[in-house]
């Protein structure tokens, strides 16, 4: 299978990429993955097992209401020996992350024997969401500043009476032909590479520096497309990989609608 490309920014500010993969729940998930993970041992040596808290919610019976408690749910990961692409899974769902993304084509080529090979042996029938996304640290270049790299309602508005931009969250959420594009840009300083939610993904590829304070101010740029259909369906892995490299194709044009054309010409220097 082959994919279109939007073409590539050599000097583009993207630092992690990640496409996630939901299945009906696998119980029996942690008598597969050892076999999962020996297959793949050869191209993903660096593995290992662990646990992430997750809060269970149930209701009681009669007036006991709602009870809330922590759960540990196990999850598997795997790594390559250069520590830049890796993948998580667990029960109920497969993460692919890289920090070396150039063309869609390349990161499917690597996600496609990983999935085939834990399909096959967790015997994986239906899937459910299926998203991509992107996290790009967007700093000056060129001797352009902020206000000329991203397009307006994207950064702080500028103040009177000497006050100067600290930090800002502003996200925008639009209905595509497959599901939802959440476009999400923060000015921060002090911070690391990637928002809260995925510092614990981070973690599992710990060479990547994806976790190291960023000292200075910068852009952080968040670009998620998710297609959520209403119930499960019958998983096919080329309809999954087409599904992705369409989501991907909406998700860049997301970012590019963030910017300018003059910040897309500096990404686009050798």
């Amino acid at each position: 299978m082959t994919y279109e490309s939007l073409g590539h920014l050599p000097r583009a500010p993207l630092v992690f990429s990640l496409a996630m993969i939901e299945f009906a729940p696998v119980p029996g998930m942690a008598e597969y993955a050892p076999a999962i993970l020996e297959e793949v041992r050869q191209n993903y040596p660096d593995s290992l097992d662990y646990t992430v808290n997750s809060m269970k919610v149930s209701v009681r019976g009669g007036a006991g209401g709602f009870s809330m408690e922590n759960e540990e749910v196990p999850q598997w990961r795997a790594g390559n020996a250069e520590g830049d692409f890796g993948f998580v899974f667990g029960r109920d769902r497969v993460v692919f992350h890289t920090t070396s993304y150039k063309h869609f084509d390349d990161f499917a080529e690597k996600i496609h024997p990983i999935l085939e090979t834990i399909s096959r042996i967790a015997k994986i029938d239906h899937s459910r969401s299926i998203g991509i996304r992107h996290i790009d640290n967007i700093h000056a270049i060129d001797g352009l500043d902020y206000s000329q790299i991203l397009k307006p309602g994207y950064l702080c508005p500028p103040q009177n009476g000497g006050l100067s931009p600290l930090q800002s969250r502003v996200e925008f959420i639009y209905r595509s032909e497959l599901g939802q594009l959440f476009a999400r840009c923060y000015e921060l300083q002090d911070h690391p590479r990637v928002p809260q939610d995925l510092f614990q993904l981070a973690e599992q590829l710990p060479r990547s520096g994806l976790m190291e304070q960023v000292s200075v101010r910068f852009v952080m740029a968040d670009t998620d497309h998710i297609y959520a259909p209403r119930a499960l369906e019958k998983f096919n892995l080329d309809r999954v990989l087409n599904l992705l490299d369409r989501l991907h194709k909406q998700n860049s044009l997301g970012f590019r609608a963030m910017v300018t054309e003059e910040a897309i010409a500096a990404w686009k220097k050798e």
